[in-house]
């Protein structure tokens, strides 16, 4: 038995108005979310040494 295919519609349901969500900003908390984590780019001639991101994740975790 198939799954019925959900149809995606580019617009709101009709008990919502547009103005009900303010002004809408992409990236809002983009800036935030750079602050808040930390992520370490090897140099390539270090990044050469590891097959992938994980193979360094287990060989030197994380505090």
């Amino acid at each position: 038995m198939r799954k019925a295919k959900l149809q995606e519609l580019d617009e709101l349901r009709p008990e919502y108005q547009r103005t009900d969500f303010g002004e809408l900003v992409r990236g809002k908390y983009a800036s935030r979310i750079s602050e808040e984590t930390n992520v370490v780019v090897p140099e390539p001639d270090v990044a050469k040494a590891f097959p992938n991101g994980h193979v360094v994740e287990f060989r030197h975790p994380g505090k």
